[in-house]
């Protein structure tokens, strides 16, 4: 439990939780003075950012679909940006600003997303319920976002939420792994078995992973809903892949693209 109730800033709450095994997802998140070029999140996978994304794939495939390459661009967000933010829910009980309207991105040479620009104070939520934690990341930051993305490509809005889910799913278990089992972390858990929020809206997080065992071995993880890798020309499939060829196939992820 956080007994400091004072608040800090997105730097603080980012520093004091990137470090360790947890070093590998510092520079996710940016603050406001941060001095590289930053746009709104109306640039993102506009005409010219998708030209220089899918160029990037042209030059290994040729031909290909695009909407393996829009899925995978958004998995590279999401590896970025969700596990500060997790980690500053679940280790710190804050609560970052994730307002779409309160975020710019800092993007790579690219096309990527190499940081999530913050402004605000990070909100101290100990004992909050965890629907009113992550409202304001589910509603107010990844839906109009991938309603901008679902309207920009042909990939559909369950395959993005799908992603989001996926990767939220994925960051507990880092969590729990690392840092063992917490009321904090259970409580977030919980957001991924819920069908709906307690207002009755549906839960675009619910059920994104499942577990499978098959006799004796050790259970398998799989997500709900494929995130389309697979339609590359190499036919590479996520660790997590639902479609039964995978399971006869080397794992292979996307992230030497």
């Amino acid at each position: 439990m956080n007994e400091d109730p004072r608040p800090i800033s997105i730097r603080q709450a980012v520093d004091a939780v990137t470090v360790g095994e947890y070093e590998c997802f510092a520079g996710g998140l940016a603050a406001p003075d941060d001095p590289r070029p930053s746009v709104t999140s109306d640039a993102l996978l506009d005409d010219g950012m998708r030209a220089a994304i899918e160029g990037r794939f042209a030059r290994r495939f040729g031909t290909f679909d695009a909407r393996a390459v829009h899925s995978i661009w958004m998995k590279w967000y999401l590896n970025v940006f969700l596990p500060p933010v997790l980690l500053a829910d679940i280790l710190l009980a804050r609560k970052v600003p994730v307002m779409l309207e309160q975020t710019r991105f800092i993007i790579a040479d690219d096309g990527r997303i190499s940081a999530a620009m913050v402004s605000g104070e990070c909100q101290d939520t100990t004992d909050v319920d965890p629907f009113v934690r992550f409202e304001s990341l589910i509603f107010g930051h990844f839906k109009p976002l991938i309603d901008i993305w679902s309207a920009r490509t042909e990939v559909t809005s369950r395959v993005y939420w799908s992603n989001v889910g996926n990767t939220f799913e994925a960051m507990l278990r880092r969590i729990e792994l690392v840092s063992g089992t917490s009321p904090r972390l259970q409580q977030a858990q919980r957001l991924l078995g819920e069908a709906n929020w307690p207002d009755g809206r549906p839960n675009p997080l619910f059920d994104a992973v499942h577990y499978v065992t098959a006799g004796d071995e050790q259970p398998e993880r799989r997500r709900r809903v494929c995130c389309l890798q697979y339609l590359l020309p190499d036919r590479r499939f996520c660790k997590a892949c639902p479609i039964e060829e995978a399971r006869h196939n080397p794992v292979v992820t996307a992230a030497s693209v």
